[in-house]
């Protein structure tokens, strides 16, 4: 008898969710009591961008050594309402999907190439979700620690061949009237920064935006209005240099403060719509860096408990958890005799005081073994051993290359290094064809029962908003002639 493929991803994902077992994970607790059937008035998409099934692990493993628990959603695969299944995320053009495609196969219900935002290689623009409820009269809100113009927000609300064309995108969200819009990109909407010198910032206030540059700013926000808040020139830092720099705490916000404000605005609306991103877990594992990336992943779990938090007060609230591809393929090794040494090695992810991304512009132009011990040492608690500097030296000093072109970096070759000391290896620094989790909770929920595709998402939204529009849509490139071989080996921005 041949099992029918939704029916056995919907069982084998609840399953999953009852049979972990884990110790010191609890049930959680106030849960929605609206009925998973029921209609939400209030949809809340949350992504972890970047975050493989390993990373989940390794970062519900390093909130128990951190906070004493573990993440919270995990706990939610215990409650008997939430729907626990597994999602495809393949782009139009290539099994690995980018951020750009990822979203756009959400907001609008149609895959399109990888690098390109709701649009058609045909050229045709996609109507996305941002649109379509604007119409139906919902509030919607982007929350994110990347740039605000960065692919996973733009995704619910832009229409482009490139997502690397950021200045028009900020355009398109004032033109498209988004409601709430907080992360980074000071720079695409600052006139010094534009290459149009326009001052995007005036541009909003006049269309009657509150404008917010730091953490006061949005702390002292209206309760009415748009906003923009802009809290870094680019991405927002990475959580483990914020956490350990007393100017960064006070300038900008974490994701859970950017979470709880979006709610306060958005939260006594009739209808809402809102993505929340943590979107440096995904740049955290492309620079093999998993110190910030278990970092980044409890920071989102933290923006969750907030939203829960909202949704035991308005349980018409529906929300979803999900990732939007893998990246980096980390793994926590088997060290020692009878792996007795994994645990330890883990554990020193505690020790982390700097993301790679703050450490290697510290890298003397003419690095010694002195000065790279030396900063290693300092932001991560690991004296590197001399065969393995000498290594080290060697490839910075360009003797040498990885085998694996996927790994050619300096940021790879110092997560493989770390590897030694966490326990903790990658397989490149680019993203992977993983399948990802998703988990429903609340009203709505039972929409998304059964192994999904990406594109099932935009069509769950809209049904449960009421909302009657199908996007066109094109065939996978793989099944449409030679072209797509010369496509599906490009090198696409992250």
């Amino acid at each position: 008898m041949r099992t029918n493929r939704r029916r056995f991803f919907g069982q084998t994902g609840v399953l999953a969710g009852t049979a972990l077992g884990l110790p010191g994970i609890g049930r959680a607790a106030d849960g929605p009591t609206a009925e998973p059937h029921a209609k939400p008035r209030h949809i809340i998409h949350m992504v972890a961008d970047g975050m493989c099934w390993s990373t989940f692990s390794m970062g519900d493993t390093f909130s128990h050594l951190r906070r004493g628990r573990g993440l919270r959603w995990l706990d939610l695969y215990h409650e008997p309402q939430a729907t626990v299944t597994t999602m495809d995320m393949r782009s139009l053009n290539s099994l690995v999907t980018d951020s750009a495609a990822a979203s756009s196969s959400w907001g609008s219900g149609s895959r399109v190439v990888n690098g390109t935002l709701n649009v058609l290689p045909d050229g045709r623009e996609l109507i996305p979700l941002c649109s379509l409820f604007r119409e139906a009269g919902w509030k919607r809100g982007l929350v994110t620690t990347t740039e605000i113009t960065h692919a996973t927000p733009a995704g619910f609300a832009a229409s482009i061949d490139s997502r690397g064309n950021a200045q028009m995108i900020a355009r398109q969200y004032l033109d498209r009237r988004v409601d709430v819009l907080l992360g980074g990109g000071h720079k695409f909407f600052d006139a010094a920064k534009r290459s149009d010198k326009q001052d995007l910032y005036a541009t909003y206030r006049e269309a009657g935006y509150t404008v917010m540059r730091d953490a006061g700013e949005l702390t002292a926000a209206p309760r009415e209005g748009r906003w923009l808040g802009t809290f870094a020139s680019s991405h927002l830092p990475f959580s483990i240099d914020r956490d350990h720099s007393t100017s960064l705490k006070r300038k900008v916000p974490t994701l859970a403060d950017m979470t709880r404000r979006a709610l306060e605005r958005l939260g006594g609306e009739d209808h809402f719509l809102l993505q929340v991103e943590g979107g440096r877990v995904d740049h955290a594992c492309h620079a093999c860096d998993i110190a910030s990336a278990v970092r980044e992943l409890v920071a989102f779990d933290e923006a969750l408990e907030v939203c829960l938090e909202y949704q035991r007060r308005v349980p018409e609230t529906l929300i979803i958890l999900t990732t939007d591809h893998g990246t980096g393929g980390p793994s926590l090794n088997g060290i020692g005799s009878a792996y007795g040494e994994s645990s330890a090695r883990f554990a020193n992810l505690l020790k982390a005081r700097r993301s790679f991304e703050s450490m290697l512009p510290d890298l003397p132009k003419e690095p010694t073994a002195a000065a790279i011990g030396e900063l290693i040492e300092d932001g991560t608690g690991y004296e590197v051993p001399d065969r393995k500097m000498a290594a080290l030296l060697g490839f910075l000093d360009k003797q040498w290359q990885p085998l694996f072109d996927g790994m050619n970096g300096q940021e790879m070759q110092f997560g493989q290094l770390l590897g030694n000391h966490y326990g903790v290896t990658w397989t490149s620094g680019a993203h992977t064809s993983d399948y990802v989790p998703l988990l429903a909770y609340g009203p709505g929920a039972a929409k998304f029962r059964g192994f999904q595709r990406n594109t099932d998402v935009f069509r769950h939204y809209t049904t449960l908003a009421g909302i009657d529009y199908r996007n066109p849509e094109m065939p996978l490139m793989a099944e449409c002639g030679p072209s797509a071989h010369e496509v599906e080996t490009d090198v696409l921005p992250v």
